[in-house]
């Protein structure tokens, strides 16, 4: 087996070790880039910056204008006749109460050898000695004048007062500012010419160059040049920004008060000469030599760590031509957490490393100015490096289908939904709560203790990852809660649906799961029952009306022959009283059960809908007029009083006038039936909101131990001894008529006091 997998192994390996060298690759260029480029400029300056447009070159050409400026302030202050001369006097001292004392350059030269100061080959004050003695800075020096400071201007007494050394100091100062411009501009060729001139009368000039054979006009043209003449207020000029302190140096260097004075100051572009310009363009062009280098690097290198990383990435987690199954390491066994964490301590101990060990070797390697870019490229390659480990374990994993079913989170996530799906709601969202705030506690806590150290960077990445980690967890947490409101809403959805009368709803239950699943199967488990029952309760009413039907019919028949005998029997005259008796009551209770029979059928009729309705507009306070006429001579039978207070005018409503007058009828029939005797019945008509309300009450001559309801079902009657005739029908009858015709028909119980309201919507 192992020389099977050998040759894939050693692809392997080789990829990696590619990687490896493409990744050093990268960090080269990099480098090269870091060290060999102008900051804040982008890489634009490669192709379209020379030398003469940076930073550089104009900074340059400014301290070499100040230089020059000194150098006009110092020359005549040391030289005589064009040569340095040391017997020039520079100050004039006095001690106490002494004598004057003057010091030449010669004397000052020496003095300040002798404490250690002197000029280096570059023109800079240096000293030896970092000790003086107490008479060299003893401030007891007092100052008369200053050859090299014609300005002097002493502010307080104590300014007047100084040290030997310190004046010996500031000459060596002035002589280095001589110095630098004498040599390097007029002992020695230089690309930077000047021209100062003072014009003091017509006869005499003032010249301060290095170039008294060319004109104003040549140096123009010897490429960026600088002028200024006291004639004009503007500085003529082709830098990229205009020289500073131009004018002030002027007019603080005309010590002769000239009336007329130019300067003109110009870089040779050609840089002919050997000097400062030079050297810096040929390093600018180097510069960016190096930077396109570093840049190809960089681009090759990357392009090289994108493929070999996509190869490894192909090839990780097989071996030999099988690329169905997947090998894991021993390393990958480890839950998933458990590799995250190892790989974040690997990456903090490397880190730990880099920084007692290899910063110590990087600053043997590298220059001062390079270290903190040294360091920050090793610690990203240990980075890396220890990610890229992590990153190809988790890639095994994903590959064999492990990544998440071996993750502790996943074992944790099982168990919870096992112990969720027999929980409460309640007990579900406490727990996640509980939860939510004890991880928002311990991640502020570490992210706390990370902004503590915020010196340490490992402690910066850290906290960067609780951070990430604190988003994925609140996320998380509310996309539950945001599923579980989801569910919920679809239950309760659901049990609207089948409140209001939609018994076939089934809930679907692909979205669902848990405990939401189990009661959304109870849900349409429940429909399916109401829907049963409602199919069950239809098909019994459906029997029972054609039943009542059925039987009303069959009964009908022998009914009438009875009926009809008992008349004949009658027109016999028969003489016995007995008889005559007997056929009295035959016929009345023949009649109650012919009445019966017909309310059976016309309330099975009523209820069922299977009545045909001829509506017509009708006027109700005439239609009250008529039937208070039909049935007053009737309450007068029972001493009822029939009292109306309907209204003057016409009160149209839509309705069947046949079946209006039958449910009017039933209402009068029940007063008179159940009215108390001797006393008196209301009738009313009230328009409110565009409907019209009949009302009818009277006082119960029985005891009203029924509700409201139960005297609109079957058979029910206000008398529960049943004293007196009737069907127990007509209240049943009058209220499915009067719901055919699209009204309304209510009734209300007050201890002895029956009302019904009867309303219909009015027409115009």
């Amino acid at each position: 087996m192992k020389q099977k997998h050998y040759p894939v192994e050693i692809k392997k390996n080789l990829l990696l070790l590619l990687h490896l060298l493409f990744l050093a690759l990268t960090v080269f260029g990099i480098g090269v880039i870091y060290l060999h480029s102008q900051s804040g400029t982008g890489v634009s300056w490669i192709f379209d910056r020379s030398y003469e447009d940076t930073d550089e070159f104009q900074q340059q050409f400014q301290d070499d204008l100040d230089c020059i400026f000194k150098y006009v302030a110092y020359r005549d202050v040391f030289e005589t006749d064009g040569s340095l001369d040391l017997s020039r006097e520079m100050f004039s001292v006095s001690r106490g109460d002494g004598p004057e004392l003057i010091y030449t350059l010669e004397e000052v030269l020496r003095y300040a050898k002798s404490q250690g100061f002197y000029l280096n080959d570059q023109f800079d004050v240096v000293n030896d000695l970092f000790i003086y003695d107490n008479a060299s800075t003893n401030r007891d020096q007092r100052i008369n004048w200053r050859a090299y400071s014609t300005n002097q201007t002493l502010s307080e007494p104590g300014d007047a007062y100084t040290s030997l050394l310190d004046l010996s100091r500031e000459v060596l100062q002035c002589l280095s500012d001589y110095y630098t411009v004498y040599y390097r501009m007029l002992v020695n060729p230089s690309n930077l010419y000047f021209q100062i001139c003072y014009e003091i009368d017509d006869d005499e000039q003032l010249i301060y160059s290095n170039c008294e054979d060319q004109t104003v006009e040549q140096l123009r043209e010897a490429g960026r040049y600088c002028y200024l003449d006291s004639e004009s207020i503007f500085i003529e000029t082709n830098f990229p920004s205009i020289p500073k302190n131009i004018t002030v140096a002027m007019e603080e260097n005309n010590f002769s008060d000239a009336d007329y004075y130019y300067i003109i100051a110009a870089v040779d572009t050609s840089y002919a000469a050997d000097d400062v310009y030079a050297d810096q363009a040929l390093a600018h062009d180097g510069l960016r030599d190096y930077f396109i280098e570093g840049l190809a690097a960089m681009g090759f290198g990357i392009l090289g760590c994108l493929i070999t990383l996509v190869l490894l990435a192909a090839a990780a987690g097989y071996r030999g031509s099988d690329y169905n199954s997947v090998v894991l390491h021993d390393f990958d066994m480890i839950s998933t957490e458990t590799c995250l964490l190892f790989t974040a301590f690997l990456a903090v101990f490397s880190l730990f490393l880099g920084e007692k060990i290899g910063y110590r070797l990087l600053h043997l390697i590298f220059a001062e100015p390079a270290w903190d870019f040294a360091e920050r490229m090793l610690q990203a390659i240990l980075i890396y490096l220890c990610c890229l480990f992590g990153a190809f374990s988790l890639l095994r994993r994903y590959k064999a289908r492990q990544l998440w079913v071996n993750s502790s989170l996943y074992h944790l996530y099982t168990d919870l939904n096992e112990y969720f799906a027999h929980s409460a709601f309640t007990q579900r969202l406490t727990c996640l709560y509980l939860a939510f705030i004890a991880f928002q506690v311990g991640a502020l806590a570490l992210i706390g203790v990370g902004v503590h150290f915020w010196w340490f960077t490992p402690a910066k990445v850290a906290v960067i990852a609780i951070a990430v980690i604190i988003a994925i967890v609140d996320y998380q947490v509310y996309r539950m809660l945001f599923s579980t409101s989801i569910q919920e809403d679809q239950i309760a959805d659901a049990i609207g649906q089948i409140a209001g009368g939609n018994t076939s709803y089934q809930m679907d239950l692909s979205s669902l799961n848990g405990k939401e699943l189990k009661i959304a199967r109870s849900i349409n488990q429940i429909g399916v029952g109401l829907e049963q029952a409602l199919q069950e309760q239809v098909k019994s009413e459906r029997l029972k009306a054609d039943l009542i039907t059925n039987v009303s019919h069959d009964i009908k028949t022998p009914l009438t022959s009875i009926i009809n005998y008992v008349d004949l029997i009658k027109r016999e005259q028969v003489q016995n009283e007995k008889v005559q008796e007997y056929l009295e009551i035959l016929e009345q209770k023949s009649q109650r059960l012919k009445i019966l029979t017909e309310d059976l059928v016309e309330a099975s009729k009523a209820s069922s809908g299977n009545l045909k309705m001829d509506m017509i507009h009708l006027d109700l306070v005439e239609m009250i007029w008529q039937t208070n006429g039909e049935f007053e001579e009737k309450f007068s039978e029972r001493q009822l009083e029939l009292i109306s207070d309907l209204p003057e005018h016409s009160v149209m409503i839509e309705a069947d006038g046949r079946h209006l007058w039958r449910v009017l009828e039933n209402l009068y029939n029940n007063a008179f039936k159940y009215a108390m005797k001797s006393s008196r019945v209301y009738t009313s008509i009230t328009c409110v909101d565009g409907r019209a309300c009949f009302t009818i009450k009277n006082v119960s001559e029985h005891p009203l131990n029924v509700s409201s309801d139960e005297l609109t079902e079957r058979f029910v009657r206000g008398d529960v001894s049943r004293a007196t005739e009737g069907s127990g029908l007509g209240l049943s009858i009058a209220q499915s008529l009067a719901k055919l015709q699209g009204g309304t028909f209510e009734i209300i119980i007050d201890g002895d006091l029956f009302k019904v309201q009867l309303g219909f919507a009015i027409i115009g």
